[in-house]
This record gives structure tokens, C-alpha cells and sequence, in this order.
């Protein structure tokens, strides 16, 4: 229901702000009927109580913009819209520097949870040019901000408020519509800063958060089909709907403090940076996240003492086939994270001797693949229907590194895969390397931390599925036949 509700909060602001005026014509009457007719074409209802021309102006008053769903309401109410042509086949558009805003998001066995906001703006100037097929238009303001409070209707106790600020607002946008909607915008800001705080309705505890982002950047492009239901996802996809996205962020800052019946504690954290991307189309649905260094510092009341983590980078990304069709589709999944260290107080709670080494933790798995997929991902009857929703056709790990505390592992491999049973039977091999495991598991014997007895059942396991190479180094083949049988160094396992 939050995302409900930040979806109809998003659509209606970005149409304000945006799409509103990318759909203007060279006169300001065109530029109100081109908004009014993109609202309506996303589910909303609206109402003002005046629209006057003070000449060359077109000044609209009081102008109420409502949806409802099943997962509840979404109210936004501007007091003033001015839409000023400045005679050289442009329109400047300018409206109330306060805009409340009203949510209420309801769901089968939970309590509504009502949510007021307010957003604020200094200086918040839209100027739109173009043709009627291909509108641009650039928006800047000095600031954004946006207030709001919510809370469970029969727990009016439990509200929470939340503002985020943008500072130095510049964007561009454009709608071609030509044939369809093409839309491509960019927008930075030169800082976002954020509070919250209130009660968690599940522990009544208290929360106080503050935070703030430097170089905030995103672009967008998309493409919708005319006269297409987009709430059909796959009807839209088939009929060539696409979009993309980019996030950038610099350096940032977060600290939240909370207390409870057990106490008080508190989180820090700070980072460098880093980017989001997505991209959804015929061709797949695609997200991606990367990360730089950042730490963490926390405290609790179940912790004796400040604790810290620290990573150098992150990674993440999923690629999926969502459209059936006969030809084969690629999926990728990657998940990674470089530095991963732990504050030297924790260590000492497990490791007081410092017998371990302190090296940092690396953890790595990149796979791809091919598959043919039977149903389209995003029909609920095709995928309800068929349980079995493709078929895998071969599958490559490009990568797997796991490092900690002086042991490391990695390996490559490569599977293809034979659906004519029914079910994926594999056929390939993977290429492990070990480094360091024995004496690993001889420093943890001797901390106490591994009983011997285990400690001889690894090195068994590890005796019969791996070769010694090196000093405490061993490799290992572990291979799938066509027969059935699994393989470790040409040994079959089963």
C-alpha cells in the first residue's frame, strides 16, 4: 500500500511538473487542455472553480486532482496554476509555492493509515517550447520540500512525520507524440536532505532520523503505445512499451537514533556514492545497483559496545526474460561485495588472540544464461496457468569468490541443460579453487570455536572432492554427465 501510495503521489507531481507541460501547444488554453486530458488518462479526477484569461495569462483557481482505487485515495489540491505566453511561441508556467496533498491506503485486515503532506517550493518556474507533436520544457526551482505526517486510523498515536528537501533544482523534459508517447527527461539537484520520525506501531518505540545526499541526478526515457491500457502491463509491452532509468548519487550522510522498552541506541553511517539503473521492455526487465566505500556504527542496547562495518564497493544486478517467446532469452544475476570489514571490538568477542587474520571479506557470484520462456511474466492468468513458467537451456557461473578470514574460494563453470524429461537435467562441470581451508580450520580448533571431531570430518570432505595443488591449496571438478552421474575429479559421487 506505501508504494500504491507513492505511485499516485509521483504520477500526479510528475505530470504537474512535467509531463503537463511537455504536452503543451504554443498558447496557454492548450497547454491547460493537454494536462487536464494526461490526468484523466491516468485515472484521475479533477475540478477547479475558475478559469479566467487576464491577457496573456491564463490564471486557474482552486484545482482539486482525485483518484481513487481499491488500495485507496489520493487527493492534491493546487490553490493557483498561471500559464503566461511570453509571445515567442512559449509558456511560462508558474502555480502556488504551497500544495497540500492527501492519502489514505487501505488494505483487507489492516487499519487505513491516513497521510497528509504538504509540498513547499521557492521559485518554481516551468517554460514550455516546442511544436504540438514534440513539447519541451525546462523547470528550475531554488527548493522543494516535502512534509508530511501519517498514521494508522485507529492509532493515531503511532504517527510518523517525514521531509525531504531538494536544493538547486534544474530539469528537462520532452514528450513526442508523434506517434504514442515518447518521454525522456533529466533532473540534478545539488543536494537532498531528509528527516523522520515517530513511533513504530509494532514496538511503540521512538524514532528520530536525519540524513542528507549530495549531486542527486537521475535521467529517464520511456515509450507508451497509443491507446494502450498501461494498468495491462502485457498488453503494453507487446504493443512496444519501454522504459529506462538512471540514478546517480555523491556522498551522503544518515543518523538515527531510537529508544524502546529495552533503550536507547542509535545508527550512523556515511558513503561515497554510487548509481541505480533499470529497464523494462519486450526485451527483459533489468536492475542494477552500485555502490561505493561506506561505513556504519551502531549502538544497541543488547550491545555492550559501539560496533562498526565498512565496505569498499557493492554490486547487484538482475536481468530477466518477461515476454514468452520461441526464441531463447538471456537472464543474468550478479551479487557482490569488495572490503567488507567488521570493527576490531567484535572481533575481539570471538578472536580476543587475534589468531584470525583481519583481512577484509569478499563475496562475488556472477551467473548467466539462456532460457526459453513459455509464459508472458507479467499475465496473471498465463503465469497462474502454467507452473512450469520456461525452460533452462544452458547457464555459465562467470565468476565466485568468497574470502574471509584467510580462506579463499573461487571457481568458473558452464552448464547447458536437456528439458525433454520434463524438468532441467544438467550437463557441464565447475572449476573450484580453495586456498587456506586447513589452516583455517586449525586456528579455529584451537580457539575452541571447531570441535576436532568436525574439523576431521572437513578435511575428509574436502579429501574426496578435492586435489591438493599447493601448500593448503586445493582444487576440485565437479562435473554433471549426460548419464545422470556426478562427477568430482572423474570420480563419480552418484
Amino acid at each position: 500500500m506505501a508504494q500504491w501510495k507513492t505511485l499516485g503521489a509521483g504520477t500526479a507531481l510528475s505530470l504537474l511538473l512535467g509531463s503537463t507541460a511537455a504536452l503543451a501547444d504554443v498558447t496557454a488554453q492548450d497547454v491547460w487542455k493537454a494536462w487536464t486530458e494526461s490526468l484523466a488518462g491516468f485515472g484521475y479526477t479533477f475540478f477547479t472553480t475558475s478559469e479566467t484569461v487576464a491577457g496573456d495569462t491564463l490564471v486557474v483557481k482552486d484545482v482539486v486532482m482525485s483518484m481513487t482505487r481499491p488500495e485507496g485515495t489520493f487527493d492534491m489540491n493546487v490553490a493557483e496554476i498561471r500559464l503566461q505566453e511570453t509571445g515567442d511561441g512559449k509558456v511560462t508556467v508558474t502555480m502556488s509555492n504551497d500544495i497540500p496533498i492527501w492519502a489514505t491506503t487501505t488494505a483487507e485486515g489492516v487499519p487505513p493509515v491516513n497521510t497528509t503532506m504538504m509540498l513547499r517550493q521557492q521559485d518554481l518556474t516551468m517554460i514550455v517550447s516546442g511544436v504540438p507533436e514534440n513539447m519541451a520544457y525546462d523547470v528550475s526551482a531554488t527548493e522543494m520540500m516535502v512534509e508530511g505526517s501519517g498514521a494508522d486510523a485507529s492509532a493515531p498515536e503511532t504517527e510518523a512525520r517525514v521531509a525531504m528537501t531538494l536544493r538547486e533544482i534544474e530539469g528537462a523534459y520532452t514528450l513526442d507524440t508523434m506517434d504514442g508517447n515518447t518521454i525522456t527527461s533529466e533532473f540534478a539537484a545539488a543536494s537532498l536532505d531528509f528527516t523522520a520520525s515517530g513511533v513504530d506501531p509494532e514496538t511503540s518505540g521512538l524514532f528520530d532520523m536525519t540524513g542528507s545526499i549530495a549531486d542527486v541526478a537521475s535521467s529517464f526515457s520511456a515509450f507508451l503505445p497509443a491507446d494502450t491500457d498501461m494498468n495491462d502491463m502485457a498488453a503494453a509491452i507487446a504493443a512496444g512499451f519501454y522504459g529506462e532509468g538512471e540514478m546517480t548519487y555523491g556522498a551522503g550522510r544518515f543518523a538515527m537514533n531510537f529508544a524502546d522498552e529495552s533503550g536507547p541506541g542509535s545508527v550512523e553511517s556515511t558513503g561515497e556514492g554510487g548509481l541505480f539503473h533499470f529497464s523494462l521492455s519486450g526485451d527483459g526487465l533489468e536492475y542494477g545497483a552500485d555502490g561505493g566505500a561506506a561505513t556504519v556504527m551502531m549502538t544497541a542496547p543488547d550491545l555492550p559496545f559501539p560496533v562498526s562495518f565498512s565496505k569498499q564497493s557493492s554490486t547487484l544486478l538482475m536481468s530477466i526474460p518477461i515476454a514468452k517467446a520461441e526464441r531463447l532469452q538471456n537472464f543474468a544475476v550478479k551479487v557482490g561485495i569488495a572490503g567488507l570489514a567488521v570493527s576490531e571490538e567484535l572481533w575481539g568477542m570471538v578472536d580476543p588472540m587475534a589468531q584470525l587474520p583481519r583481512t577484509p571479506a569478499e563475496f562475488l557470484i556472477d551467473i548467466s544464461g539462456s532460457a526459453k520462456l513459455l509464459v508472458n511474466l507479467f499475465d496473471p492468468a498465463e503465469v497462474e496457468a502454467n507452473p512450469i513458467p520456461g525452460e533452462l537451456q544452458d547457464m555459465a557461473l562467470n565468476a565466485l569468490r568468497l574470502a574471509a578470514a584467510g580462506a579463499d574460494l573461487s571457481g568458473t563453470g558452464a552448464f547447458t541443460f536437456n528439458n525433454d524429461m520434463g524438468f532441467p537435467m544438467p550437463k557441464g562441470a565447475v572449476d573450484l579453487r580453495l586456498v587456506g581451508a586447513y589452516a583455517l580450520m586449525d586456528k579455529l580448533t584451537a580457539m575452541g570455536l571447531l570441535p576436532s571431531e568436525q574439523s576431521a570430518g572437513f578435511r575428509a570432505m574436502l579429501g574426496l572432492f578435492a586435489v591438493p595443488v599447493g601448500a593448503d591449496e586445493l582444487t576440485s571438478k565437479i562435473e554433471m554427465r549426460e548419464d545422470g552421474g556426478i562427477y568430482a575429479n572423474g570420480q563419480r559421487l552418484q
